[in-house]
């Protein structure tokens, strides 16, 4: 089953499907999914799961109940922790084929008897809860509730309609033929014999949609739309298609060649829909054409391409298929630009996403090109003069201190192999793109701390942090109010650049290296002195600071310390990245030296350090 948890914004939908915890079905990707939709309405929440982590179903379930009105649909499978989920809608709706299981949390554990009982213990903790949910949505006891947990109870739809765990059976869904039992060892001979019957049933849909493929007048159903509309037997579909068929008077078969670029244009939207959607990427306005290709692995959706553009495959092997639709490319519209424009998304969603602690701190901007740049120290405004009656009003005048730099270029060639995207599917479109945005954002950080660490020497000759700037503290014996209290006062009487007139620069941040933080941790949120044996206030102005943690700077000093002002108040270290450009950038080609695809990424960027007026380094003794 796909692993996924994926977020519908028009239809204020969110996917659960598959194991619960594992990948990206975890309770923080359920949270952030569902921040993306209006939870002021109603939240529709679809199910098809096998269960998992019983402490992330918790945490799903505990978010649901925050809100107005949730609606549960169980599309396929709702089963151990998947099926505690479920009872936290308002209402619950389950489709005619699909199957809900409870039992008794379960885990596997490794280690001696005294670890054996502490794992059971914690197990027993779950369960009350798991029962309290249970209890409050079908008024069953908890007797009867805790024999049917450890029973491992399997439910059909109208027997979890009868017992009060749902609240409504609907039409069967094509997708819970698609749900997995083979991870369990009970299952009932009757519910395995109900799930064998719903695959062999969707798979004779299927089959009898194939023999009309080609038809105009039919091209956009599919088994899932027609099952959906109450369709759910094969010959209820074979006579709904045949009369389709001979209402506007068709052959059973032909090429259409009219509307064949619209066809496929619409293919393209679809499946570039239908590949985000099933990586985790919110896609607006999902399409039904969309919805049917999400069900989709590589093979298929090149085969279904390669059909719209007139190509048979019913010869061709997987590799034939994907060698043939990689052949075919040739416009902006192809199927391997298709596979491009998704590994670019997930590349550029994954360096946004990742944690960098260099951007709490410091600016950016956009340079137009790779020549030398400047930066520059913009003075203070002038003082105001006093201006007698009729007297002519003074031009004031700024200065400037100058930094040159330029920015770089950083990059790496990988490769996408036929065999990866036959065994690992789409997800090979994703993955590594991923891993290449979380480096582009790790790589700007090692450059920020790089300058931060490395002391380099500014335009007037000395060095970022030094005692002729004014910025540099040493001797320090630890993180305490008397150690911040002397690099504040530095940083408030840093002078401007047109006069000795102090500028009152303040701390904003305390950034420390990971061996600090505890420490550093205490001292801010303190309300009290905490090196001092009384009440002694701990002072506002630390209390206010917002705390940067960063291991780099452990590899260099695990007790230096920095204080750094607001880069809106003044620039500090400053990023730099070329302007009009994706960060980072991201591009593929189909590969010579190697069978599939070839993948560059790339970022265009700098660290340049600003102005040392707004850094103080505590440097320890």
């Amino acid at each position: 089953m796909t692993q996924k948890i994926k977020a519908l914004l028009a239809q204020n939908e969110i996917y659960i499907y598959g194991p619960i915890g594992e990948g990206n079905v975890s309770a923080k990707a359920f949270v952030d999914a569902l921040k993306t939709l209006d939870t002021a309405q109603t939240v529709n929440v679809r199910i098809n799961s096998e269960g998992g982590d019983v402490s992330h179903a918790i945490a799903i379930y505990n978010a649901l109940n925050e809100l107005p009105d949730v609606m549960i649909h169980i599309d396929g499978l709702a089963a151990s922790s998947a099926s505690f989920v479920a009872m936290a809608g308002n209402k619950t709706l389950m489709a005619g084929n699909a199957i809900l299981m409870i039992h008794r949390p379960w885990t596997g554990a490794v280690g001696d008897s005294d670890a054996m009982r502490q794992t059971g213990e914690i197990l027993d903790k779950f369960q009350p809860i798991l029962v309290s949910a249970y209890a409050k949505k079908t008024g069953l006891s908890d007797d009867k509730l805790n024999e049917m947990l450890a029973a491992e109870t399997w439910l059909t739809a109208a027997e979890a309609l009868e017992l009060g765990f749902v609240d409504e059976v609907i039409e069967a869904m094509a997708v819970a033929a698609s749900a997995d039992l083979s991870a369990f060892d009970q299952v009932p001979e009757r519910i395995a014999q109900i799930h064998n019957h719903a695959r062999a049933n969707f798979q004779q849909i299927q089959d009898i949609v194939d023999l009309f493929k080609g038809e105009r007048v039919i091209e956009n159903v599919t088994a899932q739309s027609l099952m959906a509309n109450g369709k759910t037997t094969p010959e209820a579909v074979r006579a709904h298609l045949m009369h389709e068929l001979g209402k506007h008077h068709k052959p059973t078969s032909g090429v259409f060649a009219m509307d064949q670029n619209e066809h496929l244009k619409n293919f393209m939207s679809d499946a570039s829909d239908a590949i985000l959607m099933r990586n985790n990427i919110a896609v607006k306005n999902v399409s039904a054409g969309a919805r049917e290709l999400a069900g989709m692995n590589l093979v298929a959706m090149a085969e279904k391409h390669l059909n719209l553009t007139g190509k048979s495959t019913s010869l061709m092997s997987k590799r034939q298929i994907l060698d043939t639709a990689f052949a075919a490319t040739h416009s902006t519209s192809d199927f391997g630009k298709l596979l491009g424009n998704t590994a670019g998304k997930s590349l550029r969603q994954a360096y946004e996403e990742e944690y960098g602690s260099h951007e709490i701190w410091t600016g950016e901007v956009e340079v137009p090109d790779f020549k030398d740049q400047s930066l520059v120290q913009l003075s203070e405004a002038p003082d105001l003069d006093k201006i007698a009656e009729g007297a002519e009003y003074k031009y004031g005048t700024f200065s400037d201190g100058g930094t040159t730099f330029r920015i770089e270029k950083y990059g790496k060639l990988f490769s996408l192999t036929y065999e990866a995207m036959i065994n690992d599917d789409l997800q090979a479109f994703t993955r590594l793109p991923q891993a290449f945005g979380k480096s582009a954002k790790r790589k700007e950080s090692d450059l920020v701390y790089q300058v931060l660490t490395g002391n380099p020497t500014l335009n007037d000759g000395v060095a970022l942090f030094h005692a002729d700037h004014g910025n540099l503290v040493t001797g320090v014996t630890g993180l305490t109010v008397e150690s911040l209290a002397e690099p504040r006062s530095l940083m408030r009487k840093q002078k401007g650049l047109n006069s000795a007139a102090p500028i009152n620069i303040t701390p904003r941040y305390l950034i420390v290296p990971a061996a600090m933080e505890t420490r550093a941790e205490q001292l801010l949120a303190s309300i009290v002195d905490p090196a001092l044996n009384n009440d002694t206030v701990n002072p506002a102005f630390i209390r206010g600071l917002t705390l940067v943690v960063d291991s780099r700077l452990d590899e260099v000093s695990e007790t230096d310390c920095y204080l750094a002002a607001n880069p809106a108040q003044v620039d500090t270290i400053t990023r730099c990245y070329l302007a009009g450009t994706p960060r980072p950038y991201y591009e593929m080609r189909e590969g010579w030296e190697v069978d599939g695809m070839q993948v560059k990424a790339r970022m265009e960027f700098a660290a340049v350090p600003v102005d040392y007026r707004g850094l103080v380094k505590l440097q320890s003794a």
